[in-house]
């Protein structure tokens, strides 16, 4: 038999092998990827009747199992009273930190230091704004860095404590008080916010209102691991298959690089796999609310949003796959702690209690746009409020949009679908909250329901009656048309200044004016929008990032002049960054690009160069 008969004979068995191992590793792809949607649609679509498991109860004689997988618990701090005693001088022990954690509790160690962002600011720490930063709860199970030695807690310019504790002195008649112990006080609070300063990050606390609906696991339990990880691991298999394909046409380079690709994605799909897994792990461990992407009813809540100490403004610091970080860290990051509902009354009481702790008794409403999740809305009004040194409440509406890039026709629809419960939302903020100051900040498609809102709310209002103080319309996503004709009067006359941020770098507004067909409210060149009662300003030459859509919380120079607004610096011509420009429909500002990123303030003066 000569060689080309075998050959002819060998090949098709040849074929066939490879095309089996190809079809395999397909099919096994495409039945994980099934297994995935699969838990996703009982995720999503659990009963609400299933009732979370539950512990049996243990007798009372019982003993107490210690569970090896839990850290044990930390004793609480129990104060002892010593009786006075006669020590010799000079040998009086030295006393013990008060402060066993970087965090303790604010009633007993008086009231927290004040932070200052450290790239806005030059003040000097003591001198910041009453912020509502309090430390991290006990029951936070992240651990927290012990004190230093007192010897190594002095701060600069403060004398070392007296040699004799001010609680082991003697009694009165026997040794009086000299004058030298009366700062003692002063020292000792000046100790505390030191200590209290290398903590590591700082917990905002943030009030909400939604009407998205509760995501329910069946059983109260999230599924295994490794469910969070199939997607990584279809990709893998995918691209194995389309590998093995190649190399039987001999396209080696190119069944390279697809394996390279498939790596990575796979890389990047499950690091995000793997922090949502422990994300939603932390929220059912401590009780919180995980809302998700359907529709639901109007519920009111409060967040607890983590801060890094080494936070930079304009930034939403998140774990990276670049460095490999697979879990969320509040040292490091802005990382949503907590989300608790509350029942309406218990909730406009809390609110009202934060805005008459503030020194102007004002708050601040954000209104999120396209393509954002519940808990990027909650970081992202943390992260302003921070930067801003806001002293009022911060407060965000979160409807359902999808968190999704493909899901903006969804948006869109429930963009208005939200409208009545955002306007019900703003109302009873307005009567209930006790401010006398609402400071509200719109993005994006987030526009788009706070329009149809000021629609209904100037029917049911008194007219020109003023709800608002300072109104921000951050790249909104609106008809221009709608939005000159209809929204803009309403709005005028409910707010006392509005203000407009436009770019022409705007990617996503681009994207939108070709999907509707109509220019946007946003735009900039010759649609822009010029109407009396809005200053638009355009932010063109300042802002450098990809997208060009979110300079309202990213650009330090925008987080700065949105600060001199809420400071009272209303007219453009009070602040020196921006500069005017004549158009045929009328002037506007734009922002002098050599104050991009170098813009600082002080609160007795507009921010400056």
């Amino acid at each position: 038999m000569s060689n080309n008969e075998k050959h002819a004979k060998n090949s098709p068995s040849r074929f066939s092998y490879w095309e089996t191992v190809s079809l395999s590793l397909f099919l096994l792809a495409i039945i994980l990827g099934c297994a995935q949607d699969k838990g996703e649609q009982e995720v999503a679509s659990g009963d609400p009747d299933d009732t979370p498991y539950v512990e049996p109860s243990i007798p009372a004689d019982a003993a107490p199992v210690q569970d090896p997988a839990q850290p044990p618990q930390q004793q609480p701090f129990n104060i002892e009273i010593v009786e006075p005693q006669m020590v010799p001088e000079g040998t009086a022990p030295q006393p013990k930190p008060d402060v066993e954690f970087g965090y303790s509790d604010p009633i007993e160690t008086g009231p927290l230091p004040q932070y200052t962002p450290r790239s806005l600011s030059p003040q000097a720490p003591g001198s910041s704004p009453k912020i509502r930063r309090g430390p991290a709860s006990e029951d936070v199970p992240f651990p927290q860095p012990k004190s230093l030695p007192m010897e190594m807690q002095q701060p600069y310019g403060i004398e070392a404590p007296l040699e004799q504790p001010r609680m082991m002195e003697a009694p009165g008649e026997m040794q009086p008080m000299v004058a030298e112990a009366q700062p003692e006080p002063v020292q000792v609070e000046a100790m505390q916010m030191e200590a209290e300063s290398e903590d590591p990050f700082d917990v905002v606390e943030v009030f909400y209102g939604t009407d998205r609906a509760p995501m329910i696991w069946p059983g109260g339990v999230l599924p295994h691991k490794f469910h969070a990880l199939l997607p990584a691991i279809t990709c893998v298999i995918l691209g194995i298959a389309v590998a093995l394909l190649l190399t039987k046409f001999k396209q080696y380079v190119i069944a390279g690089l697809t394996m390279v690709v498939a790596v990575s994605g796979a890389v990047v799909v499950g690091q995000e796999g793997w922090v949502q897994y422990h994300k939603y792990d932390r929220f059912l461990s401590s009780d919180s609310v995980v809302y998700g992407k359907e529709q639901g009813d109007l519920q009111l809540g409060t967040c607890k949003v983590s801060i890094p100490k080494s936070h930079q403004a304009g930034q939403l610091e998140s774990p990276s796959v670049i460095h490999f970080e697979f879990e969320e860290k509040p040292e490091e990051h802005v990382m949503l702690m907590e989300v608790k509902s509350k029942e309406e009354q218990e909730f406009f009481d809390m609110l009202k209690l934060r805005v008459e702790e503030s020194p102007n008794r004002d708050l601040l409403i954000f209104i999120h746009g396209y393509n954002v999740t519940f808990e990027d809305a909650a970081r992202r009004t943390a992260q302003i409020a921070h930067d801003l040194d806001f002293q009022g409440a911060p407060v965000f509406f979160s409807w359902p949009s999808q968190g999704e890039l493909l899901g903006y026709v969804t948006d869109r629809g429930n963009s208005f679908w939200t409208a009545s419960h955002l306007k019900e939302f703003l109302l009873k903020v307005h009567q209930h909250s006790g401010a006398q100051s609402v400071h509200l900040i719109a993005h994006s498609m987030g526009n788009r329901a706070f329009g149809a809102a000021v629609e209904s709310l100037a029917q049911d209002l008194q007219q020109n009656q003023k709800i608002f103080n300072e109104v921000i319309l951050a790249a909104p996503d609106v008809d221009a048309r709608v939005f000159k004709e209809k929204i803009a009067p309403n709005l005028t006359g409910l707010a006392q200044h509005v203000t407009l941020y436009a770019s022409q770098n705007d990617m996503a507004l681009m994207a939108s004016r070709a999907v509707n067909g109509y220019p946007r409210a946003g735009d900039v060149g010759a649609n822009i929008l010029i109407l009396n009662g809005i200053d638009t300003i355009d932010v063109t030459k300042i802002d450098t990032s990809l997208m060009g859509h979110a300079y309202y919380g990213d650009n330090t120079t925008v987080i700065s002049d949105i600060y001199a607004l809420m400071q009272n610096a209303r007219m453009p011509t009070q602040r020196q960054w921006l500069r005017d420009i004549s158009s045929p429909g009328g002037m506007y500002w734009y922002f002098d690009p050599q104050y991009n990123n170098a813009v600082t303030r002080t609160p007795s003066s507009p921010p400056l160069r």
